[in-house]
């Protein structure tokens, strides 16, 4: 008995060996606000600001394109008069994080309708380069319509989109591990849900709660309002608190910032070469914002 009680252990103690290890947690501050949710990560992604100046110089591209083919209008709102977008309010991890929004905004999915006027038939067609069936057009006016239309015309005159939403899976080998069933997070996701259900909402995640087809399924649509539900507010505002009382967002964040550590010390000179594309891309949307002329 003794002997197979060792065999049993031992069996035990190789399987644990087997697992890596849990990248360590230092510190974990208290976040309350979506501007103390920082990463190691985020030294080799653009800022929000850099990410709006490829935004506008695509945009500004596809507008020239769209000149090309003797169409005046543009495809959409200037980029440069829109809010700072920020990558940090939203994630895979934890779904939605803006306390100072939540009130007013709930989870802030619903698409702004375009505002000026609407694109006529034939503009957007040549934009994206299909017409009305989804098939895709080759000739307008005698002229080629590049593959993807004028949008992604737009969005190759400033090296592609890979860099653009300025997300982590952008960078090499698809960035750090996203810690979804790290057992440190599953138990703050635990404590999460429980304080959600004490107040009556039924979640297991915070990204179950950001992603309810309530609120998300209208922002399909460009017609929809901007008119928020009590129960996307209530939802959403409870979600805030529970995350603050909780510390959620200090777990997750602090547990995210090892794997960022990790995938950092392993990718060293890929990150190296990333900055440096990131950079360029940079360079050549100043440029072309520089060389347009004002509309």
């Amino acid at each position: 008995m003794a002997a197979a009680t060792l065999v049993v252990v031992l069996a035990g103690c190789g399987a644990a060996a087997d697992r890596p290890a849990l990248p360590p947690v230092r510190k974990i501050a208290a976040i309350t606000r979506v501007d103390q949710v920082v990463r190691p990560v985020d030294a080799y992604l653009p800022t929000g600001e850099q990410s709006r100046i490829v935004e506008r110089a695509a945009y500004m591209s596809s507008i020239k394109c769209l000149k090309g083919f003797g169409i005046s209008q543009v495809p959409g709102p200037d980029p440069a008069t829109d809010e700072t977008w920020r990558r940090d309010v939203r994630s895979q991890l934890y779904g939605y994080f803006a306390p100072d929004q939540a009130a007013t905004k709930g989870y802030d999915a619903v698409v702004m309708p375009p505002s000026g006027a609407r694109m006529s038939d034939a503009a957007r067609r040549v934009y994206i380069g299909r017409d009305d069936t989804g098939a895709a057009i080759s000739e307008f006016r005698g002229k080629t319509v590049p593959r993807g239309g004028c949008l992604k015309a737009g969005l190759g005159a400033v090296g592609g989109s890979l860099l653009l939403g300025a997300d982590a899976s952008a960078l090499p080998g698809g960035g750090p591990k996203e810690p979804l069933h790290d057992p440190r997070v599953v138990d703050a996701e635990h404590k999460w849900s429980a304080c959600m259900k004490a107040h009556g909402f039924v979640y297991a995640t915070p990204a179950d709660a950001y992603m309810d087809p309530r609120w998300r399924a209208p922002a399909m649509s460009t017609q929809s309002s901007v008119t928020h539900s009590r129960a996307e507010i209530a939802t959403a505002t409870t979600d805030m608190a529970c995350k603050q009382s909780t510390n959620f967002m200090g777990i997750t964040v602090a547990v995210q910032s090892g794997y960022d550590k990790q995938y950092i010390t392993a990718t060293t000179a890929g990150l190296a070469r990333f900055k440096e594309r990131l950079d360029k891309q940079i360079a050549m949307a100043k440029k072309i914002i520089a060389d347009s002329k004002p509309e």
